[in-house]
């Protein structure tokens, strides 16, 4: 899935479970940081908000970021489940 970062950069969500998403991002975070992204899902866009747990870097270019997320409707939590899975 398709993410863009507060910064404009492009980023992909590759995991979901529970309150924990990881995603791809071209840069890293900080633990603890903030990381704030949108996506866009039928013709609608969606905020997020959530704190990094850790980042590494997994190829030359990407990094592997994990967070958690600061709140998270159900019908959200649904919409990663549904894509993610």
């Amino acid at each position: 899935m398709k993410v863009l970062l507060d910064g404009g950069e492009e980023g992909e969500a590759v995991a979901f479970e529970g309150n924990l998403l990881t995603l791809l991002s071209p840069r890293a975070f900080a633990p603890g940081s903030p990381i704030r992204f949108t996506v866009s899902v039928e013709e609608a866009t969606r905020s997020f908000e959530g704190r990094t747990i850790g980042s590494r870097r997994v190829d030359g270019e990407r990094f592997e970021v994990r967070m958690r997320f600061v709140n998270l409707r159900r019908l959200d939590r649904e919409l990663f489940a549904q894509r993610l899975a």
